[in-house]
């Protein structure tokens, strides 16, 4: 069975502490998605911890993923704490 495969849009994300990156990872983790995670020209895998914990916290990322169509969804309301405007 072929799997479809959607781009999702970007996604402005925005941390305050280090438990929001931790809980950010974890639902993410759930996903049999790839996600990475953007700010400036750099970029990690939004599923590890180490990698997003490189980055600068105090500026706005965004995120972008390859999952299935109806996830996409549901992958942006679980992560509403975190989607910036």
């Amino acid at each position: 069975m072929k799997r479809s495969v959607f781009v999702m849009n970007k996604v402005n994300i925005k941390f305050r502490d280090v438990a929001d990156v931790n809980r950010f990872v974890h639902i993410l983790s759930k996903y049999d998605a790839d996600f990475n995670l953007y700010c400036g020209s750099y970029y990690v895998d939004a599923k590890s911890l180490l990698g997003i914990m490189t980055m600068d916290l105090r500026n706005s990322m965004w995120m972008t993923g390859n999952c299935e169509p109806a996830e996409a969804n549901q992958i942006i309301r679980e992560l509403g704490d975190f989607v910036a405007a």
